[in-house]
């Protein structure tokens, strides 16, 4: 006596397969969604990287002039360390161009008026520098965190203590900027 074969007996199996197939590719999404809002900063480097280190300050500040103040409301598109540069035309970007350079400034940031913290620095014996194939060079002054003290929008208030000599072929062209300051490993 024949039975009938038509895939009863096998059916639930075939059904299980699936659910065990459907089950791993969920919990293979799952891990990725979960890796890729861990590296999300690294991600926006990759693959759009253009905006990622668009300024989002930029401005004017007389470094040869004690008492030049700049103040900038910052909103991070970012949540990454940012610095503060100082941006100029420039040849190249040496070494010993920015090593040693004398001056110093005052930083501080401020909510609503109100003062969450204030530094007074020299320029780094060895500044962070680097040149943009546009030929402008930058020095990172100071770098800090966004959002600043868990703060969103915090206003930044830089005021130059003593002149910075050093960089006085620039006088004219130098800006500042604040952009992040972060390169992923």
């Amino acid at each position: 006596m024949k039975g009938n074969k038509k895939g009863g007996a096998d059916r639930p199996t075939l059904q299980g397969d699936r659910m065990k197939k459907a089950g791993i590719l969920i919990a293979v999404l799952i891990v990725i969604a979960i890796w890729a809002n861990s590296h999300r900063n690294e991600l926006a480097v990759w693959f759009n990287s253009d905006s990622f280190y668009k300024p989002i300050f930029i401005g004017d500040l007389n470094v040869l002039q004690p008492g030049s103040t700049v103040s900038a409301q910052l909103t991070p598109s970012y949540h990454v360390r940012h610095g503060f540069f100082l941006t100029f035309p420039c040849d190249d970007i040496s070494l010993e161009s920015y090593c040693n350079t004398e001056g110093s400034i005052r930083y501080s940031f401020l909510l609503n008026g109100i003062e969450l913290d204030s530094k007074t620095i020299a320029i780094p014996k060895r500044p962070m520098r680097g040149q943009d194939s546009n030929g402008i060079c930058d020095i990172a002054l100071f770098t800090f965190d966004l959002p600043f003290q868990g703060h969103d929008s915090v206003t930044l208030k830089v005021v130059v203590e003593s002149p910075f000599s050093k960089l006085s072929h620039y006088q004219k062209d130098i800006r500042c900027e604040v952009s992040p300051a972060y390169w992923p490993k």
